[in-house]
């Protein structure tokens, strides 16, 4: 299992180049030459580094009157359907169409994984919790509160996982979001904010991150939050996830929306 794939193009408009590139869909061009080698280490040592958070705890401990969910959690489902109408969310892909059983075991045993989907959404509930997203869901169709939709309510530091509150009867390999570290980081810090919105789309003369973390890492996440910290309102700030996409804060999913609608492009420029 991997986070980046280096293809090397000899010949072609393309030739001479070596192209890094990650399931998020971004990019990174490298001359080919004698510096190859070395330019493919300075890139995949910090990664290999990683720490990532994506394990979960699912509690049985959610209050009956929110198993149908709630406002919040309608709304989130209200503006997943307003991603999809925006063509910012890929079609859902079942893993199971290219790996046999023994490598689907692998992927739901490092990742949570059972298909895929990108992007992700999230709305504060209230100051210890919020709503989020579900892993490999389709974003466009968020129905179910402990498959589609989950509440998070904590996170343990020692273990690294995400602390869940789910109905009785939810599926154990249900998953969150694999970015749920970075809202929780987020929400935790900055109280102002009601949302974020994760989408995989760029927007000009935004900063952002120097390295491209894989998403659901304690770096990604730290290094978001620090320069959300350091936008001039950090409750409103539009951060750039290098080669990758784009975390958006807000004051609410309609004050997220009426910033980006009209804004955004979805080729993610390759920064170097």
């Amino acid at each position: 299992m991997s986070n980046v794939v280096v293809h090397r193009v000899r010949s072609g408009s393309l030739g001479g180049s070596a192209y890094f590139m990650t399931p998020e869909l971004g990019f990174r061009r490298v001359p080919d030459g004698e510096g190859l080698a070395r330019a493919i280490a300075d890139y995949v040592t910090p990664l290999a580094g990683a720490r990532f958070v994506i394990g979960n705890r699912l509690d049985e401990d959610l209050p009956r009157e929110l198993w149908e969910g709630d406002e919040r959690s309608r709304e989130l489902a209200e503006y997943g359907r307003r991603l999809a109408a925006m063509n910012l969310l890929p079609s859902v892909f079942d893993i199971k169409s290219v790996l046999d059983e023994r490598d689907l075991r692998l992927a739901m045993k490092l990742f949570g994984l059972k298909q895929l989907s990108y992007g992700n959404l999230s709305v504060r509930r209230d100051a210890e919790t919020f709503w989020m997203s579900g892993r490999g869901v389709d974003k466009g169709n968020l129905r179910q509160v402990g498959r589609d939709i989950f509440l998070v309510k904590g996170y343990d530091p020692a273990t690294r996982t995400i602390l869940l509150s789910v109905p009785p009867g939810t599926d154990p390999t249900a998953r969150v979001s694999v970015d749920a570290i970075e809202h929780f980081k987020i929400y935790s810090r900055i109280p102002e904010v009601g949302a974020i919105v994760h989408v995989h789309a760029w927007m000009d003369g935004v900063p952002a991150t120097l390295q491209s973390w894989p998403c659901g890492t304690e770096q990604l996440a730290d290094e978001v939050l620090d320069l959300v910290l350091a936008a001039p309102d950090p409750s409103r700030a539009v951060i750039g996830l290098k080669n990758h996409g784009l975390t958006i804060t807000g004051r609410s999913l309609a004050d997220i929306f009426a910033r980006i609608e009209g804004r955004l492009v979805q080729e993610i420029p390759a920064l170097e």
